[in-house]
């Protein structure tokens, strides 16, 4: 298995402190790259890297670190041929927003490294200060979160009639610290002649209020008419469907993006390649013992912690502690020779679940958290296959109900929160495919999550997904055949 660990000569033999580090040095830095070290700047002065934040192979890296005695952000550039240029747009960006009276991480040094090869721009850190995206993430309602979200469109809407625009918009470009609202990433700032025109600012508000993910509908348009109102615009009807239609384009266009970072090496992801496996691990989880786990997958299935949740023929499912971490592991089992050949030019079903489960998860839809997926290979074709998720706590969702048959209001706020999760996966055009019982499960904060996504299928055509639809709430309303009040609450609720 091919690993993406920097190794970097240690110069300072006795220990005194991190290394002094060069061009060649960061040019070879991996994804997985984070061990503090100095870097000399051409004027004499050295800035000291405590963390690495992120990095772009070849490219840039960026770092919290310290810099004349101040905590600072830092954003290297050593791409042999635009790293100057990098460094420039990004300061231009930064630059505009200063102009415009912006809120924005003040810049403290611009300048290139020792050996003239690394391009530096030292930011101040602001101390303190959470990013929108933490906040959206970690919030126990929407209601909650309104209000900065309101902040955040009033920030926006301040910038478009200065005629400045974030061509990539998203909730980590908005740093919160009480009520001031920080705008990073100069690179992606954009300025126009004039305040932004009318379907410029209503692409960029759509692309903002897509990060929501689906089922908050009425909150888009509540957010849109907010900001719609900061400009004094007049709405029509249409302008609510428009607004509709491009948050749509932007969700096509944000999976396509994000679909193809969960299959290639990238700051989150590892990919597993060599002639006998290949698969894709959450650097998160990347721990000793599931290192061993990737490279004898079978070995889990006699793990001193594993207990068999399902022995079945088509697939073996056990529960699993690694690296102090509850996890599910599933092996797709080969039932024989014909079976095999007739999967072995087809995606398999772990890469299929770990695809789906990453699509729900940026639509904000609850499954199981994926961790990896791991396919053996034999002269390129596939074999058996495995995934892993986060194991979640708690019974399904019949389980539920038999609980708490007793409790009125429970019940009726399940039924509901099941309701609106498939609604969503309909939204989707997604469905799942073998809607048992037993693959809704109950969280312990008592919210639904989907697992089992392999048999799970998108649809282009809105006719064919309305059939498959019906098909697949059919599916589900057996679950309830001996408890008609039930099933009748659900078929009214989806109506």
């Amino acid at each position: 298995m091919e690993t993406h660990i920097v190794t970097i000569p240690d110069k300072n033999a006795h220990g005194s402190g991190p290394d002094t580090l060069s061009w060649h040095d960061l040019h070879a830095a991996k994804f997985t790259f984070d061990k503090p070290f100095r870097l000399n700047l051409d004027d004499g002065q050295v800035i000291a890297a405590h963390k690495v934040v992120r990095v772009m192979p070849k490219r840039r890296m960026v770092i919290f670190g310290s810099w004349s005695g101040r905590p600072v952000v830092a954003k290297l550039f050593y791409d042999p041929q635009h790293a100057r240029r990098h460094m420039e747009k990004d300061m231009t960006g930064i630059s505009t927003l200063g102009m415009n009276k912006i809120p924005t991480p003040n810049i403290y040094y611009t300048g290139v490294s020792e050996d003239r090869r690394i391009y530096v721009l030292i930011y101040e850190r602001i101390s303190d200060a959470i990013s929108l995206d933490e906040v959206w993430r970690k919030r126990e309602n929407i209601d909650a979160v309104i209000p900065l979200l309101q902040s955040a469109l009033l920030e926006l809407a301040t910038q478009h009639v200065m005629g400045v625009s974030q061509r990539d918009l998203h909730f980590k470009n908005f740093l919160l610290l009480g009520d001031i609202i920080y705008t990073l990433d100069g690179g992606q700032v954009h300025s126009h002649t004039g305040i932004l025109p009318r379907e410029t600012s209503m692409n960029c508000v759509s692309l903002f209020l897509a990060q929501l993910g689906v089922g908050h509908e009425t909150y888009q348009e509540e957010l849109f008419k907010f900001y719609a109102q900061s400009r004094g615009w007049i709405l029509k009807s249409d302008d609510i469907y428009q607004m509709f239609v491009l948050i749509s384009k932007w969700n096509a266009k944000r999976w396509q993006q994000f679909r193809r970072k969960i299959f290639r090496e990238s700051t989150e992801f590892t990919c597993i390649r060599d002639q006998q496996t290949y698969g894709m691990l959450d650097r998160c989880y990347d721990g000793i013992e599931f290192l061993a786990f990737l490279k004898n997958p079978d070995a889990v299935f006699h793990h001193p912690s594993a207990r068999v949740l399902k022995d079945g023929r088509s697939s073996t499912v056990v529960k699993v502690t690694l690296d102090q971490r509850d996890l599910v592991v599933k092996r797709y089992n080969m039932k024989d020779a014909w079976h095999h050949l007739r999967r072995c030019l087809r995606p398999t079903r772990a890469a299929k679940s770990w695809e789906l489960a990453h699509k729900l998860k940026l639509f904000g839809i609850t499954t199981a958290t994926p961790v990896a997926f791991l396919e053996k290979r034999l002269l390129g074709l596939r074999s058996q296959s495995y995934f892993v998720s986060e194991y979640v706590a708690g019974g399904h969702a019949g389980e539920y109900f038999t609980r708490q048959r007793s409790d009125e209001t429970k019940t009726t706020a399940m039924v509901e929160k099941i309701a609106c999760l498939l609604k969503n996966l309909q939204k989707l055009k997604v469905t799942h495919g073998d809607l048992k019982i037993t693959n809704v499960l109950v969280n312990a904060n008592d919210q639904p999550v989907l697992i089992d996504l392999d048999g799970a299928a998108e649809y282009i055509s809105r006719p064919i997904l309305r059939r498959a639809w019906r098909k697949e709430l059919a599916r589900f309303l057996q679950n309830f055949q001996d408890q008609p009040s039930l099933q009748e609450r659900f078929r009214q609720v989806f109506g």
